[in-house]
């Protein structure tokens, strides 16, 4: 006897496709957004090596690609501004804390660097969260509709009666 999952997801391609050029537009805008920063600290800092510049930058613009992704799912239709400075805020924090190096104690230096990642976060990732909302004002890429598609197949769903109207009446 196979063991079958009783929940499959199914995306459909063009929400994939629109999820893709959120996290494109994402990764490319909050780029170019914090560049500025990312150059001044390898040019600033003699400790500060262009491998490390590399790979700080490709992180981020990884961390861009799926903020993105997320962003688009968490307004989805909402015009709530305080949800989206929220999903903003929240990713410049954790980006804040992660790229943090710690030596062997915590000095005012070490929440000095805090507040640098932070600001620059939050410049890359409020630039990307504008480039988005242009490009979906302009109709170029659309933010997840309100109501997503059953994540799950009807063979495995026994309980559930969809011959009456969604969502059914108990």
């Amino acid at each position: 006897r196979s063991a079958a999952a009783s929940v499959r997801m199914y995306i459909p391609d063009e929400e994939r496709s629109q999820s893709a050029k959120a996290g494109a537009v994402a990764s490319l805008s909050g780029s170019i957004a914090s560049a500025p920063v990312k150059a001044s600290a390898l040019l600033g800092s003699k400790a500060f090596t262009w491998s490390q510049w590399e790979f700080s930058t490709g992180a981020l613009a990884a961390e861009l690609f799926f903020f993105g992704l997320l962003y688009r799912l968490a307004i989805r239709e909402d015009d709530n501004d305080q949800l989206k400075q929220t999903v903003v805020g929240a990713f410049a924090l954790f980006r804040a804390f992660s790229a943090t190096q710690v030596g062997s104690k915590i000095s005012s230096d070490t929440w000095l660097q805090v507040c640098a990642y932070f600001g620059e976060s939050i410049l890359a990732f409020g630039g990307a969260a504008f480039a988005l909302e242009y490009v979906w004002n302009r109709g170029r890429a659309f933010p997840c509709p309100p109501e997503l598609p059953p994540s799950f197949d009807r063979e495995f769903d026994r309980f559930r009666d969809y011959d009456r109207d969604y969502p059914p009446r108990y």
